[in-house]
């Protein structure tokens, strides 16, 4: 059997390996952390699920056929999660504009849409495409937490091209492993150990070996530094992609009368709150916690939040709950997530890396959130793509 290597474990590394092994290479995964899963892990707490990234998969037909390839029951979000709110004047609002302003985004909405000016510009940021196509008071209570809440960056630093490039068109019904999102990583890891895929943990790939048909699938900084003697002009591309940290911080309390349910609740700059955002986690997915579970988001806002002590950061917090309940709780246990370096920027830089991928080598391919499309979804498509794409 032919050798192919994989670096990285995370979930495009476990799919380029899977399907590398069904190719017929004798496959080797090379992963600096000691466990597969990348950022998708998951810990089952006394007070419930605590998950370090995303909470779940976008269901499409890609999506579907892993769930059936591992024999994973999806699990489909509660009709609680349907609420979704967005912070305003104090309080949480599933609608954030006022009259005026749903009136002025109506009619600048149509007014793009009739004159075909709803594209983005090649230098335009989210922020500027929002004023012109859907108006300040949108951009300022709509657009700006959408943004912050995906990509952990305000709209004025993300290129509108960028992101529509790398937009996902049709459903946005959200998935899971009936256990949370480690559960499919695990089963993933466990099926490849079954088909005889290799395994090397706390282990560096220091260079290529061109001998050997490659998938790269690491953070940007480690993929840079790994393909500039193959590829250099790609990976000059892919060193110009900034990354932003995030903290997640997830806390148990005791249900109260006076508690909200939904999906979550985002906070626009300005308010007050700190936090991009604040996740409900036993309204999304059913046996996530029989106590009250929220994780809370931060980024750096331009303040280094993330760089915060833990008590530190957990006082900014308990500030922010206050403000959006009105009350002082203790959590019953909470947990922190740190990861420096989470979500590539979605600005110009990001959009010169995927048309230089044509300058890899045949034997070498890539695969990573910096590619152009975000979500754990799009892994699974990349690290299939990739895995074809080597010979």
């Amino acid at each position: 059997m032919t050798p192919a290597r994989v670096v990285g474990a995370g979930v495009s590394g476990l799919v380029a390996a899977w399907h590398l092994a069904d190719r017929g290479f004798a496959v080797e995964v090379i992963e600096q952390a000691p466990h597969p899963g990348g950022l998708i892990q998951t810990h089952q707490t006394e007070h419930g699920v605590v998950e370090t990234g995303a909470n779940a998969f976008v269901w499409d037909a890609t999506v579907a056929a892993w769930f059936q390839r591992l024999d994973l029951t999806p699990e489909f979000p509660l009709a609680s999660s349907k609420r979704r709110y967005i912070f305003r004047n104090g309080r949480a609002r599933r609608w954030p504009l006022t009259v005026a302003e749903s009136i002025a985004l109506a009619a600048r909405a149509s007014a793009a849409f009739v004159t075909r000016a709803t594209s983005a510009g090649e230098r335009e940021t989210m922020e500027a495409w929002g004023r012109r196509v859907i108006g300040e008071g949108a951009t300022r209570w709509l657009l700006e937490p959408a943004m912050q809440g995906v990509y952990a960056s305000p709209p004025g630093a993300l290129s509108a091209r960028a992101i529509f490039d790398g937009r996902r068109r049709g459903s946005r019904m959200l998935v899971a492993p009936p256990s949370g999102m480690g559960q499919f990583t695990t089963r993933l890891y466990e099926r490849l150990c079954e088909r005889g895929v290799r395994f090397h943990f706390t282990t560096s790939a220091g260079t290529l070996d061109a001998g050997v048909p490659t998938v790269v699938s690491t953070p940007a900084p480690a993929a840079a530094r790994l393909v500039a003697p193959h590829a250099p002009d790609l990976a000059a591309a892919i060193a110009r992609v900034r990354l932003e940290p995030l903290v997640t911080v997830t806390m148990f309390f005791e249900p109260h009368p006076g508690d909200i349910h939904g999906f979550g609740i985002l906070f626009p700059s300005g308010t007050g709150i700190n936090a991009l955002g604040v996740l409900l986690n036993a309204d999304i997915f059913a046996g996530r916690s029989a106590r009250r579970s929220e994780t809370w988001i931060v980024g750096d806002r331009d303040q280094e939040l993330t760089a915060w002590d833990d008590d530190r950061l957990v006082q900014m917090l308990a500030a922010d709950r206050r403000r959006v309940t009105g009350r002082e709780a203790r959590p019953l246990s909470l947990h922190i997530t740190r990861w420096p370096a989470a979500i590539p920027v979605y600005d110009a830089a990001i959009r010169h890396v995927a048309p230089a991928l044509a300058s890899l080598p045949p034997w070498l391919a890539l695969a990573g959130n910096y590619l152009g499309r975000i979500g754990v979804a799009a892994l699974l498509e990349q690290g299939a793509a990739a895995a074809g794409r080597v010979r």
